[in-house]
Formats: structure tokens, sequence, C-alpha cells
């Protein structure tokens, strides 16, 4: 009863205690070993229930203020040599399924930003439908570009999520295709698609 006030949103397990989410915290982002947006950080923590949402942004805020870690004018959050101690000496303090739940999720997060980065999705409103525009990156150039006309934004948005989960195999599935190393078959619902 005593924690009904920060409980909101809160999973059974998860964390009420601001310095057992400051070392969350901490640790999520030594794990991720690089910079993560302070959304981010807060969606995967009070998003998966681990801790409640105003308690997270208030322990961001204090770890800032205590210089365990900056927050650059993008709102970019980078651990500190002082908050890299904290997450190696005490993150024994915090359940290991929750600190395994915010390092997998700080990492899908990670490369799916990368993705995002690297790998660009353009939505075209039309008088009539949408044209999505799916690009490939390569170091230097653009690897692959193609654009379907499609009829609604929401066929448009599924489009984008899907490629962007994946665009690695989209290019392998589609290169395979058309130079004849993959076996394909398809019926009025399915298609398969074997790579070789």
């Amino acid at each position: 009863m005593k924690h009904e006030a920060f409980a909101d949103g809160v999973e059974p397990g998860g964390l009420y205690n601001s310095q057992e989410i400051k070392i969350l915290i901490c640790y999520m982002l030594s794990g991720a070993g690089e910079p993560m947006p302070r959304q981010s950080v807060l969606d995967i923590i009070a998003g998966n229930g681990m801790a409640n949402l105003f308690e997270t942004g208030s322990a961001i805020d204090e770890l800032i203020r205590y210089e365990n870690i900056i927050e650059d004018e993008n709102g970019v959050l980078s651990l500190t040599d002082t908050g890299r101690q904290i997450a190696g000496t005490l993150s024994g303090m915090i359940p290991y399924t929750l600190r395994e739940r915010s390092l997998k999720s700080a990492i899908q997060l990670l490369i799916r930003i990368r993705r995002e980065r690297e790998n660009k999705v353009t939505i075209e409103k039309l008088e009539r439908g949408c044209n999505v525009t799916c690009t490939i990156n390569d170091a230097s150039a653009p690897l692959m570009s193609f654009t379907l006309r499609v009829a609604d934004q929401l066929q448009a948005q599924l489009i984008k999520e899907n490629f962007l989960n994946n665009p690695v195999l989209f290019y392998q599935s589609l290169l395979s295709i058309l130079t004849g190393n993959a076996r394909y078959s398809h019926d009025k619902t399915r298609i398969e698609i074997e790579l070789k």
C-alpha cells in the first residue's frame, strides 16, 4: 500500500525504490554500449512495467544532477565514468530478470534506430493512396531503392514497419529471386521463397 501513488504501471517484481531505478538505468546504458534517447529509456523501463514513468523520469533527472549521466541538447543520455562504476558495482542489487529485460529491450531499440538511420522509408500521400519508397543504403550510396503504390496510410505504415524490421532479409530474398538463386512457389493465398 505504501507505494500506491507511484505504483501505476509497475508489474509484479518491478522497482519502486528510486535508488534501484537509478542503478537499473545505469546498468542498461552501460550494457547497451552507446548513448540512448531519454524518451527511449523511459519507454523501455516504464513501458515494460519495470518502474513507474514518473519515478523513472525523476531518477534520470537525479542521475544528471549528480553527473552520473549526461543529457545532450537532443535529449540523448550518455553514461559517465561514475555511472559506469554504479552499473558495475551495484547492478547485483537489481533482479536478474529486470537487468536482462532492460538490456534486451535497449539493444533491440538501438538496432531499430540504426536500421532507421541506415535504411530510409518515405511515405508520400497521394490523392488516391500513398507511394512508399524503401531504400537500403550502403556506406557510400543507395544499394537498392523501390517504390510501391498502396491503397492507404495504414498499409503504407505496415510496409514501413515490416521493411525496417529486417531490410537485409528483404534485400537477400529479392536479390535471390531476381538472380535465380531461390526457389519459390505460390498459390492464391501463400507465397513461399526458399533461398539457396
